[in-house]
């Protein structure tokens, strides 16, 4: 199907009415049965022209998107001739519906190719059309050119005029660099503020009907509130455990207090030196003053010297081990270890511990040892650790050196 676009008078001297008169029948009328009609040799035309027409046979479409840049040029001209009255000629009015290339006037925007008639250079933009001859002056990216039925063209998307909207173009005075972003923020700051408004409203909205009713609720709130503390007062004073005191005076702690069936014992008497042997002590841990029975988490015993605070013994037992019945006194017999490992004889702890338990001989006099015995435990219900101390005077020990301990 033919493409003719709307009537538009043309020039006699115009490029495209050349064309028109030259290609009209020769290209797009040309069949097997009908040879084209004789060139005249003295016609114009341009060199490309000539060198495709050998290649290609071009249809109307084609000749309009190839003239529409000279169509362009030639529009002062007509409007010049018009102003001076000029009328056009008939043949210029009946041309009459064929395949003919016509200038475009109304149409803003558009791409250009600017064509030099005579022997000059013509220059234009490659289309992206695929044509046998290799190229074509119409631009695919003009959504306004209608599509030639001879003519293959690349498809890119487009976006239809009605869906456009003209914008002005800003200026540097109009936007700064981070406009955008600032705008942003300050949104985003705004939604915060608005929010944080709304919680503080409702919380305030919250308290003041509480307030409300407890002004109108106060007679019985009062009663209410006195009542539930002594309650929790009576629950903590029952219900929680108290720490236990340890004691060596009861009844029920054997006299020795400590004892020992290690068989034997060691000591040392060169540098370095040292001492350890087994003992059993027994301790009354008195817990008349809990109402819950007593569990202990970890218990440890430290024996220290009273002369010399320095420590001879510890033992420790871990959770589950030991358990003590409210309101009562329970003894208990813990084995425990006496060690120590001294760089030098003259270490006064060490001194102590060899002459208290040195090999008894009928004219050995052995020192009683003077102890404090430190428990330090964790209490199911209680937090922390509790530390109960006491102490053990003049005290037999409870071993003695074999005869050739040095």
């Amino acid at each position: 199907m033919s493409y003719r676009p709307k009537n538009t008078r043309q020039s006699r001297d115009s490029s495209a009415y050349t064309l028109q008169s030259r290609y009209a029948n020769t290209l797009d009328y040309h069949s097997p049965s009908s040879p084209p009609p004789p060139r005249s040799p003295s016609s114009s035309n341009p060199a490309f022209l000539r060198e495709q027409q050998a290649h290609a046979r071009y249809s109307s479409a084609d000749l309009y998107a190839l003239d529409h840049g000279t169509g362009r040029g030639e529009e002062g001209v007509l409007m010049r001739e018009e102003e001076r009255g000029g009328a056009p000629s008939s043949d210029e009015e009946e041309d009459g519906a064929g395949f003919a290339s016509y200038g475009d006037f109304e149409a803003a925007g558009k791409r250009r190719s600017s064509v030099q008639m005579g022997g000059q250079r013509q220059s234009f933009r490659p289309g992206m059309v695929s044509h046998p001859s290799g190229f074509s002056t119409r631009s695919t990216f003009d959504p306004t050119y209608p599509k030639p039925a001879s003519a293959s063209t690349s498809k890119f998307p487009t976006t239809p005029a009605s869906e456009l909207v003209d914008a002005p173009i800003l200026s540097r005075a109009d936007w700064t660099p981070g406009e955008a972003m600032r705008e942003k923020d300050a949104r985003d700051a705004e939604k915060k503020r608005v929010k944080r408004e709304r919680v503080v409203g409702d919380v305030r909205a919250a308290g003041r009907g509480a307030g409300g009713w407890v002004r109108r609720n106060w007679k019985w709130l009062v009663p209410l509130f006195v009542f539930l503390g002594v309650a929790a007062i009576l629950l903590c004073y029952f219900l929680i455990p108290r720490t236990p005191t340890i004691t060596f005076n009861s009844p029920k702690i054997p006299d020795p207090a400590l004892t020992s069936d290690d068989p034997s014992p060691y000591v040392s008497a060169e540098d370095p030196t040292g001492f350890s042997f087994g003992a059993n002590l027994t301790l009354a841990i008195d817990s008349s003053a809990s109402y819950l029975p007593v569990h202990y988490r970890s218990f440890a015993i430290t024996v220290r010297l009273q002369e010399t605070d320095g420590i001879v013994a510890t033992q420790k037992w871990d959770a589950g081990e030991i358990k003590v019945q409210p309101k009562r006194v329970t003894s208990y017999q813990f084995p425990i270890q006496f060690y120590g490992n001294y760089s030098s004889s003259s270490n006064p702890t060490y001194q102590i511990i060899r002459s208290s338990c040195a090999h008894i001989y009928p004219t050995t006099y052995r020192a009683p040892l003077n102890l404090t015995v430190t428990v330090s435990s964790e209490i199911t219900g209680v937090v922390g650790t509790k530390e109960r101390s006491a102490r053990l005077d003049a005290v037999d020990c409870p071993v003695q050196w074999s005869g050739t301990a040095a």
